[in-house]
């Protein structure tokens, strides 16, 4: 059976006119002639038996099918450029992993540390993607993702790293030099919230024996570094990762106003594919069980989350070491 499969030139030739609307800037672009350009897309078209322009005098514009088309080639193209980038950039013998992350915590956690995983896995390259939400790994060349949340990502296998210790913190600038803020206290300044976290200032409050107090009000951020700057700006107060706001902490460009901590409602863990969780052969490279890969970045991962990579040396944080901390009126020792 014949496959239809149009030549990658035409595609090119296809796509650079859907994105000009032009086929003399199409030409430019690919470094073709016009006529070229033309008939590339002469012959796409009657492949496919579809048209994909309409052609008025020397304009063109895409038809239905042509615009929709053009959505799926134009990614088709980065994809394989993509790939082809990643390609050349393998050792000989190297391997690539593809990993997905958390915006600020793979910029602010994850990133810092992969120092580490290059000294004991030099063959290795880590590329880094930003996602937000889950999604389906059958759809997407990546090894694992970081994610917050629980273990239940259907068709993986989870590990767990570590919980999130939310502290409420403000600017010096915001609330001076003032030392712990009573509940009552830090319910009059500005409430800085985070939209995946919306109820921990109603958990916080609550804890605090100050359920009435109206937690809904204040500005709302959608990722972690975001809410972090606003916090460090004075904007207002936050409930923030203690992991990812060491440096603030330790720069004293944020101040702890009370000892009450709240556990998140949720995690963090290490995904991959099952049929790559435990199986080198998997891997890209068909690596062998002793080799760098999915596993020597999981088992990295996990020891990172070991470590207590909190702040050092101030009493105020010593102090708030020995406390025992508080998660939504229960209390649980400190990790």
């Amino acid at each position: 059976m014949r496959r239809r499969i149009p030549s990658l030139g035409a595609l090119m030739a296809f796509s650079a006119a859907a994105k000009h609307l032009s086929v003399t800037r199409a030409a430019s672009e690919l470094a073709l002639t016009e006529s070229a350009v033309s008939r590339q897309i002469a012959q796409l078209e009657t492949q496919l038996g579809v048209k994909l322009f309409h052609r008025i005098k020397k304009r063109i514009t895409l038809t239905r099918a042509g615009a929709a088309y053009s959505t799926r080639v134009a990614q088709t193209i980065e994809r394989i450029e993509r790939d082809a980038l990643e390609i050349m950039g393998y050792e000989a013998d190297g391997m690539v992993l593809d990993v997905a992350a958390l915006p600020t915590v793979g910029a602010q956690w994850l990133i810092p540390r992969l120092p580490d995983f290059y000294a004991r896995h030099p063959g290795v390259a880590v590329n880094i993607s930003a996602r937000n939400t889950r999604f389906f790994f059958s759809e997407t060349a990546l090894d694992g993702a970081l994610y917050f949340g629980e273990s239940d990502w259907p068709g993986t296998q989870a590990d767990y790293l570590f919980d999130e210790i939310l502290l409420p913190v403000g600017s010096p600038a915001l609330i001076g030099r003032r030392g712990e803020l009573p509940p009552g206290e830090v319910a009059e300044l500005r409430l800085l919230h985070l939209v995946t976290r919306a109820d921990a200032w109603r958990r916080w409050f609550d804890a605090a024996e100050l359920g009435g107090t109206n937690v809904i009000r204040g500005p709302r951020f959608d990722i972690q570094s975001t809410l972090i700057s606003a916090a460090s700006s004075g904007l207002g107060v936050a409930l923030l990762p203690e992991f990812l706001i060491s440096d603030q902490l330790r720069s004293g460009k944020l101040k702890v106003l009370s000892s009450l901590t709240l556990k998140s409602v949720g995690s963090y863990y290490f995904a991959c594919p099952e049929e790559k969780a435990g199986n080198p052969a998997s891997i890209p490279g068909m690596v062998a069980v002793a080799s760098p890969g999915v596993s020597a970045f999981r088992f990295l991962a996990r020891s990172f989350a070991k470590r207590d990579w909190s702040p050092r040396g101030s009493t105020q944080h010593n102090d708030r070491r020995r406390q025992r901390m508080m998660i939504a009126g229960s209390t649980v020792r400190d990790r």
